[in-house]
């Protein structure tokens, strides 16, 4: 099915490619990273998933991430580049489209972060 959104193109694909660059940095080598979009709340929004089968986050750091210059482990700045605000911006574009961003994560088996826009 196709469904046309009315959003800044270009923000909403920064958004995906900061979730889908964290999914594959964040997940060991050979893993699978799933992106899907549908429909949701009555086909007045749009949700897209991206899921990773990472190391997870753990469950105290789930909002703290969305926060500018943070990171869910001290080290990852180390071991994987980045300054922590990737989220953070990820955060501030979907909320002026009017959405929503969060995730879901279980330590040891991935995370799964979804963010919403409207279709109008």
């Amino acid at each position: 099915m196709n469904v046309e959104i009315f959003v800044d193109g270009d923000r909403i694909v920064q958004t995906l490619i900061n979730l889908l660059g964290n999914a594959i940095k964040f997940s060991s080598e050979g893993s699978e990273v799933y992106l899907k979009a549908e429909l949701v709340n009555g086909d007045q929004w749009v949700r897209f998933q991206v899921r990773d089968w990472g190391r997870g986050i753990p469950q105290d750091k789930l909002d703290l991430i969305f926060e500018r210059f943070q990171q869910a482990n001290a080290t990852d700045a180390r071991q994987h580049g980045g300054t922590g605000l990737g989220l953070a911006i990820s955060r501030d574009l979907v909320q002026l489209h009017g959405g929503q961003i969060w995730v879901e994560s279980t330590l040891g088996e991935g995370s799964t972060f979804y963010f919403t826009v409207p279709i109008r």
